[in-house]
């Protein structure tokens, strides 16, 4: 009997290690996600800026690793968007939206001036995130170990 305690108090902190593995991939997945954006968006801005090509054009030229870490094979912007949402907070996804919404619809040096104000602000928001990025993986290690030992301590 104390051969299954030991095994199942066992498996219980292997889930909460894994949970914790898992807490801590999704934390980086954020600032993966909006370093991608950034990229992106620095990207549209300068062939804006050098070419003015259209945005179809524009996205059919950028990066492939850049929609695959954004989740979306579809070079829409919408698209990479949508995929994008469960691993950007709100304050990202108010910016990128309203960039979306905006995008395309003024003439050349307003569009500039957009995209390099959405770029200061993502930038601001990623450098929040990136200082703020320690604390909560230590929060969620810690959290999901701690939980996972109090349950089969329970148990016992």
């Amino acid at each position: 009997m104390t051969e299954l305690k030991l095994l199942g108090g066992f498996l219980i902190l292997f889930a909460g290690g894994s949970a914790a593995i898992a807490a801590v991939r999704r934390e980086k997945k954020k600032l993966a996600v909006l370093d991608a954006w950034i990229e992106l968006l620095s990207y549209i801005r300068g062939q804006i800026d050098l070419y003015l090509m259209p945005m179809e054009q524009i996205l059919s030229g950028a990066d492939k690793a850049l929609f695959d870490i954004l989740g979306s094979q579809a070079k829409t912007l919408t698209a990479c968007l949508e995929a994008s949402l469960p691993h950007l907070d709100n304050e990202s996804r108010r910016l990128l939206t309203s960039w979306i919404k905006e995008s395309g619809s003024t003439y050349r040096e307003e569009e500039l001036k957009r995209c390099d104000f959405y770029l200061a602000s993502l930038r601001r928001r990623r450098e929040k995130l990136a200082a703020e990025q320690p604390s909560r993986l230590k929060l969620a290690v810690a959290l999901h170990l701690c939980l996972s030992l109090g349950t089969a301590i329970l148990l016992w």
